[in-house]
């Protein structure tokens, strides 16, 4: 099992591969953080129907305490301008227990997450979030658009090293 050990003042965060069993911890701290409302968003309907990528998805472990989690979602960017698709992962949503937010378990849980879609050979991460606080993980604005309305300036993209800008419509992979 691929881990991450970070460590603060109180204990060691681990963040690790998510497991099955976590699953429904991970759903439970999905409903606090975000309620409801997540199911209107247009980000949710390039998780309908698709599974994330079990070898990308983190947790944030303090013991036996689910701190956090990320997940990444397998999408394909199709090129408005040629028949090409390159697949990409789709990254979210990023959960931190409102306890400990502001501590820094979300930064880690990105960074951990961009460098396994990178070592696993993916080209790019497309979120939909904050330009300000994901601009340090490398993310920058996407000429992408996604299944449904989305603020174009909070549609962002970060690139492995050497990977070619993508532009085009952003779905789920079939």
């Amino acid at each position: 099992m691929d881990a991450y050990l970070y460590s603060d003042t109180t204990n060691a965060l681990v963040v690790a591969p998510e497991a099955a069993h976590q699953d429904s911890a991970i759903t439970n701290l999905i409903y606090k953080v975000f309620g409801p409302g997540r199911y209107v968003k247009t980000a949710e309907r390039l998780r309908e129907g698709n599974h994330p990528y079990s070898d990308l998805s983190l947790v944030a472990m303090k013991g036996e305490t689910l701190m956090g989690s990320v997940r990444l979602w397998p999408v394909v960017v199709k090129s408005d301008d040629t028949e090409t698709s390159t697949e990409v992962a789709f990254l979210g949503p990023i959960t931190v227990d409102p306890v400990v937010q502001g501590g820094g378990i979300g930064s880690q849980l990105v960074e951990a997450a961009l460098n396994k879609a990178f070592a696993k050979g993916l080209n790019a991460v497309v979120l939909v979030g904050d330009f300000d606080y994901f601009k340090r993980f490398g993310f920058e604005r996407a000429q992408l658009s996604l299944p449904g309305p989305a603020d174009p300036k909070r549609i962002l993209i970060a690139y492995a090293h050497g990977a070619a800008p993508l532009t085009g419509k952003v779905s789920v992979r079939r």
